[in-house]
């Protein structure tokens, strides 16, 4: 589509603005919907063509890089869509690299637009210029440092060409390397999924962008024309490989493995499927794949599938409900019930687990025959420490997990002369003992919270079980920890983030604040104190918010993960790695302009979340719990879980 006609009035021809409005119209062809601009001199013309271009919105102006990058890649979690981020010359996409890093590990779709000088400046001495590339490349799907802008026809096709290519790669549609890498290395930055891409722009002019330089007719009618050529596809077939050739080699171990440990006739296979974080399929065909085979699913929280409506919770599956059967790793892994459960088979989704106990169960398990999706080829996995790479299903879309029920519902039927109890692959018996143990331990999971008193995991899993709240943002270090142990099946739709790529605490408000932008909903993140310090910046940009935005700090003075970990019995532990602060969220919230409440008991607790839910606004929630209460308590939740 032409650019002329898609923006809000022409821009003056130049040779820079040639230049950057081809490039913004080759987003717009490439299913960019949204941009985030950290402005500058040498930025300024590409932030002035995306902020008057008709169907590119504006989401966030932020003054810094680093938080502007994470309201980037909120923006591309909460909408699947791709998204702009624009910065000027110098040290400035230094500062977005931690939310590129994590956008390379999750398959988030960005594009990063560094603006630069002139190539004959480059080594001269002259100030504000780096090495734009070479500070992303280890991280991008694709790069181009493009040439000059030059007043010829030749020179704007020439660009045009660099720039499709790129925004291919994005789109994953790019080359993929056909090899799976070895067991010692670091995925491709270069692999075939969608994922962060750079483009590096440099103008003509040496200070402001939009110094004007002339250009003629001829070079201008070709910068204009539109994109129709670029072949940018919105749904990108990440070439998924078939799954016949996987699926019969893991079924024929698995079929041994059952036979060695099943009683003979027994039919059913003991199949397990785990889901973490960025499952990279749809939710509906892994809960369409659990309800057919019959699988328990142990999910994690961030996984999103514990709020699903065809979620079947533990005590309805105990009732015999047929269904999606889910559980979580604490219920099921916190007590000795299940820790001679060999299963026959795992399929494994996501990116891993976050609870140790079930880190544990797998290294108890690790020879399990196991299918691992995955969105591009892998050569190992930790937890899997037996997995062939020929056995991991790669991009598989919802046909293909269909036929994969299928093939195993029929590997179990030509297995045993008789069916099981449902027609499902499940042996029922495995089925009934993990939703027994799992509704048993949820009763005293439970129970056991509701008896606490006021401290981190009292208030924590309060804040959890909240209603009202669309979509629910959780940080990493303890909170997504809280969240993994005290989410239940809940049914209600709400959608579920969180960081676990590199699993950083920098970046989670302004994460938080990119996904609000997107949805335009009611949110809550649940962030600990350590985590709010590390992106205090992005407050600035949280005063912009006018969807209703709760985010509960936990203020347990400092690094209160560390206390469950032997270094908290060293000495100088306190100061060198607990590093406790002393913050007044009052005066913050005061001076970036935000509602602020504290709250030390459940009941100012409930009436601070209900103000939230109904505040125009982002609202900061002080949780002001004991230091140490989070290691007590939990240690009390071990206690009566263990004991179930």
């Amino acid at each position: 589509m032409a650019s002329v006609p898609e923006t809000q009035h022409a821009p003056e021809p130049s040779l820079n603005a040639a230049w950057v409005d081809a490039i913004v119209a080759a987003l717009e062809a490439a299913g960019v919907r949204r941009a985030v601009l950290c402005p500058g001199g040498r930025a300024s013309a590409m932030c002035l063509a995306l902020d008057r271009h008709a169907r590119i919105a504006v989401e966030m102006v932020s003054s810094d890089e680093r938080s502007g990058a994470f309201v980037a890649l909120g923006l591309a979690k909460a909408s699947g869509e791709p998204v702009a981020l624009v910065t000027t010359s110098g040290s400035a996409i230094a500062n977005a690299l931690p939310a590129l890093i994590e956008a390379e590990a999750c398959d988030i779709a960005l594009v990063a637009i560094t603006c630069d000088r002139p190539r004959s400046l480059r080594g001269a001495s002259f100030g504000q210029m780096a090495d734009h590339c070479g500070a992303t490349r280890a991280f991008m799907r694709a790069q181009v440092d493009l040439d000059d802008p030059r007043d010829t026809p030749e020179a704007v096709h020439a660009m045009r060409a660099n720039v499709a290519q790129v925004l291919r790669a994005m789109l994953g549609q790019g080359d993929d390397a056909t090899d799976t890498p070895r067991a010692d290395a670091l995925p491709s930055p270069h692999r075939r999924t969608r994922g962060p891409v750079h483009l590096n722009v440099p103008l003509a002019g040496v200070y402001d962008a939009m110094e004007v330089s002339g250009v003629s007719a001829q070079t201008w009618a070709v910068a204009m024309q539109p994109w129709h050529d670029s072949g940018f596809a919105q749904d990108a077939d990440n070439g998924a490989h078939e799954i016949e050739s996987a699926v019969a080699r893991v079924l024929a171990r698995a079929r041994e493995r059952h036979a060695s440990q099943s009683p003979a006739g027994v039919a059913g296979m003991a199949g397990l499927i785990v889901v973490g974080a960025e499952p990279a399929v749809p939710l509906d065909a892994i809960l369409a794949l659990a309800s057919v085979t019959g699988f328990p699913v142990v999910a994690d929280a961030a996984s999103g599938l514990r709020a699903q409506p065809g979620a079947l919770s533990p005590e309805a599956a105990a009732r015999g409900e047929p269904g999606a059967l889910i559980v979580n790793a604490f219920d099921v892994f916190g007590t000795a019930r299940l820790a001679d459960a060999r299963p026959d088979l795992v399929i494994r989704f996501g990116l891993a687990p976050v609870l140790p106990a079930l880190h544990a169960w797998f290294e108890q398990h690790g020879d399990a025959p196991t299918l691992r999706v995955a969105p591009s080829s892998i050569a190992c996995d930790y937890l899997h420490p037996g997995l062939d790479p020929r056995d991991v299903l790669v991009a598989p879309n919802r046909a293909t997990l269909d036929a994969l029920a299928r093939a195993l519902s029929n590997a179990v039927s030509n297995a045993a002369q008789a069916t099981t109890r449902t027609g499902q692959a499940v042996a029922w018996r495995w089925r009934e003992r993990w939703a027994s143990v799992a509704a048993y331990s949820a009763r005293e999971r439970r129970a056991c919270v509701r008896s606490l008193a006021w401290g981190e995991v009292a208030a924590v899993h309060r804040v959890l079980d909240a209603p009202g709240f669309d979509f629910v943002h959780v940080g990493n270090s303890m909170a997504v920890r809280h969240a993994d142990i005290g989410c239940d099946v809940r049914n209600n739709n709400q959608v579920f983030y969180t960081n676990r790529g590199v699993s950083g605490i920098d970046g989670t408000i302004a994460t938080f604040l990119g996904e609000a932008l997107a949805r335009r909903d009611a949110g809550l993140l649940v962030i600990g104190d350590q985590a709010f310090v590390h992106d205090l910046g992005a407050l600035a940009l949280a005063q912009r918010i006018e969807s209703p935005g709760c985010i509960c700090i936990v203020d347990n003075g400092g690094g209160a993960i560390f206390d469950f970990l032997p270094v908290a019995r060293e000495p100088g532990f306190r100061r060198a790695i607990r590093n406790p602060y002393t913050l007044r969220f009052a005066a913050l919230a005061q001076g970036f302009g935000l509602a602020y409440r504290r709250v030390d008991d459940q009941d100012a607790l409930d009436a601070a979340l209900n103000a939230a839910r109904m505040h125009a606004g982002v609202t900061l929630v002080e949780l002001a719990v004991d230091a140490h209460s989070g290691a007590a308590q939990m240690q009390q939740l071990v206690r009566a879980v263990g004991g179930a």
